[in-house]
């Protein structure tokens, strides 16, 4: 006599399982269409005059990225950030910096030593960094022009920015490595 122990699995052929995959892929696909919101901020720029969130959306998409003076891996993914910039008239990318009141003129004078074609801005009391969660930097949103997240990418390392510029593409209804 051979002796059957019941499976604690449902043996349906694949039914349950194709379910919970369609309502899994279902719920991620809303996930990606109700992207959290950039919250609102007015920060300083380098000649200390005011700029708003507002100021910055509705020409295209945008590129936020929290950097330090201290931080090298954000230091080489400047060059590659303004290379986005230069190359996509509808981008524009804003760096905000996370240096301590005490280090601004550091990070000033790091930034006049180059011609970046981005947005500089000063968070040096992190009250945006916070309201973003950002502890460590760099630390780089992408919005779509109405400033909903579309991305978000801690650290940088070469190439980070291939993955940047298809998303631009994207948001730009230009054809991506994808298509």
């Amino acid at each position: 006599m051979d002796w059957k122990y019941p499976s604690p699995y449902p043996q349906d052929n694949g039914g349950t399982m194709k379910r919970f995959l369609i309502v899994l892929i279902v719920i991620i696909s809303l996930g990606m269409l109700w992207a959290d919101p950039m919250p609102d901020f007015k920060l300083t720029d380098i000649n200390n005059k005011d700029i708003a969130l507002a100021d910055i959306l509705g020409k295209g998409p945008v590129i936020v990225d929290f950097w330090a003076s201290w931080c090298n891996p954000c230091k080489t993914a400047m060059p590659y950030l303004n290379d986005l910039a230069v190359k996509y008239d509808s981008l524009t990318v804003v760096l905000v910096s996370v240096d301590a009141p005490k280090d601004i003129v550091k990070a000033k004078n790091f930034l006049k030593g180059k011609d970046f074609k981005f947005i500089p801005l000063f968070d040096s009391e992190k009250i945006l960094a916070k309201k973003l969660n950002v502890s460590n930097v760099p630390h780089t949103f992408i919005l779509d022009k109405t400033g909903e997240i579309v991305l978000q990418h801690i650290g940088f390392e070469p190439g980070a920015e291939v993955q940047y510029e298809e998303h631009v593409k994207a948001l730009l209804n230009l054809p991506t490595e994808a298509e």
